[in-house]
């Protein structure tokens, strides 16, 4: 949520940015790049219940088919890490290629780049499905578009980074030795949201 014009749906912005949200203008920059946990801390503040109803409705339709091709380690270090590229994408977008105030968080980033990923899995498999998924994913995102103060250029950068990632999950050779390696990165990156959200309290 965010981008041109600062609307919000329930949190005053301060609140947000004091728990870990984006926050930038032309000629200033985005405060991600002298903080960059906030990349991180972001997806997890929310602009009011509406906003966090519609993530966690998406979450539970598009995240629990991620989920069970995958496996949850790698669910979790997908979800994560297209959300930090989504919120870098928009910080480029915003600060440089269209630039305009901004108040950005939530987890849509996120959450566009587990719908990638199942795509780009499904495709990678030759299964029709992954055409329905987009086709779903599209109208929603028109609609958010439309409804909502949404923010376009996290969810493209979302789900252009999950696309190629789920792609490769299925490619993947032997994915039982790396199930390890994902467990642990999926821990280590629950501690690093942990501490985001702790930094941007402290240095608020």
């Amino acid at each position: 949520l965010g981008g041109g014009g600062l609307r919000i749906l329930g949190m005053d912005p301060g609140v947000a940015v004091t728990w870990g949200a984006l926050i930038g203008a032309p000629g200033l920059g985005s405060i991600g790049m002298a903080q960059p946990w906030r990349y991180l801390s972001a997806m997890y503040v929310h602009f009011g219940v509406l906003h966090i109803v519609f993530n966690m409705m998406a979450l539970w339709d598009f995240g629990r088919a991620t989920e069970r091709h995958l496996g949850s380690a790698r669910f979790a270090v997908i979800f994560v890490g297209t959300g930090i590229v989504g919120f870098v994408a928009s910080d480029v977008w915003f600060t440089f290629l269209r630039p305009a105030p901004y108040l950005t968080a939530g987890a849509s980033g996120g959450l566009f780049g587990l719908v990638g990923a199942l795509i780009g899995y499904l495709y990678a498999r030759r299964d029709p499905m992954w055409k329905k998924f987009l086709t779903r994913i599209a109208i929603l995102a028109a609609i958010f578009a439309i409804a909502l103060p949404v923010n376009n250029a996290a969810h493209v950068g979302g789900f252009l980074a999950g696309a190629p990632l789920g792609y490769l999950a299925y490619k993947e050779t032997r994915p039982w030795r790396h199930n390890a390696a994902f467990g642990w990165g999926a821990g280590l990156l629950i501690v690093a949201s942990v501490v985001s959200v702790l930094l941007s309290r402290v240095y608020s």
